[in-house]
């Protein structure tokens, strides 16, 4: 995303509010990029599933990816602005949940399959995500997300130039805005092992879009870069790496008929029950709100 507030905005529900997001996709080269995304997404969740949730969904960009292939899809996001866009753009066909990527509310293996696409760069606390993420898939559940690459090529010849002021080969992550991060790949491949995810997949985006927005008009005859993206994702070589994971772990996927029935209080992950203005938790009393049909439940401090 482009334009983020500052660090110390007075509500962290409030960091993406407001973003025009879809603007951020225009001209060629962008449109090259989203091309290529759409494909590896495609290309890496499972062909058929019982529930996903899209973690970060924003104005809901990859639905049609994968809408027809899971009996039931949650879009989650922590920008009631950007979600309410998605809701429009999807026309009602998901469940719509605003909360906390890092308190997510929902029971214990929940989900058969996750995706987190361009998220982890915005996120300060990766490690809490991820443990959360691991919890809510069942075993041998599949994870697909993508990061930004530190240790890309274009920064590795810049840096061998000297015109880099860092060196993208050292493991620090290295923060360039507010709420944007560029990782090392040894360092998110650490990351993923500690939360107890196996890496099955990686591929590589970002090269060739830049190549056809330089080229102007005619960057439309600029193949998206499928053909590319398994050798930069090996390499670990591209500004952009997607990632398929499966979650290391024995528990079953949760036998509930519906999605709506493992939504959880993200104070005490206690099981909600559904009333006529939303949902109250059995253990602690808290009450979440559903606002023309977006269920909200961001954790109440």
């Amino acid at each position: 995303m482009n334009s983020l507030p500052p660090v110390d905005a007075p509500n962290r529900h409030d960091l993406y509010e407001g973003i025009d997001y879809p603007r951020y996709w225009d001209g060629i080269g962008k449109e090259k990029l989203d091309e290529l995304e759409r494909t590896l997404v495609s290309s890496l969740l499972p062909a058929r599933g019982q529930r996903l949730i899209d973690l970060g969904c924003g104005y809901g960009r990859l639905f049609d990816v994968y809408a027809n292939r899971f009996a039931e899809i949650v879009l989650f996001d922590g920008s009631e602005s950007l979600l309410r866009m998605a809701q429009s753009n999807t026309n009602g066909k998901a469940i719509y949940v605003l909360g906390d990527i890092n308190q997510l509310p929902f029971l214990p293996s929940a989900f058969d399959a996750a995706l987190m696409v361009r998220v982890f760069h915005h996120m300060n606390e990766p490690e809490e995500c991820l443990d959360e993420i691991q919890r809510i898939l069942c075993g041998g559940g599949q994870f697909v997300m993508n990061y930004s690459n530190k240790r890309n090529v274009l920064r590795i010849i810049q840096y061998l130039l000297k015109r880099l002021p860092y060196n993208p080969f050292a493991h620090e992550t290295l923060t360039v805005e507010a709420n944007f991060y560029h990782h090392h790949p040894a360092v998110v491949s650490g990351l993923l092992s500690s939360a107890a995810f196996e890496k099955q997949v990686l591929r590589g985006a970002g090269v060739l879009d830049k190549l056809a927005a330089a080229c102007g008009p005619l960057g439309r005859f600029i193949p998206q870069g499928m053909f590319l993206a398994p050798v930069l994702g090996a390499l670990t070589l591209a500004p952009w790496i997607f990632c398929r994971m499966r979650a290391r772990k024995s528990s079953l996927l949760s036998s509930a008929s519906r999605v709506i029935d493992l939504l959880a209080c993200p104070r005490c992950i206690s099981v909600i029950a559904q009333t006529s203005a939303g949902f109250v938790c059995q253990q602690c009393g808290t009450k979440y709100p559903i606002h023309d049909g977006i269920i909200d439940l961001r954790y109440q401090q």
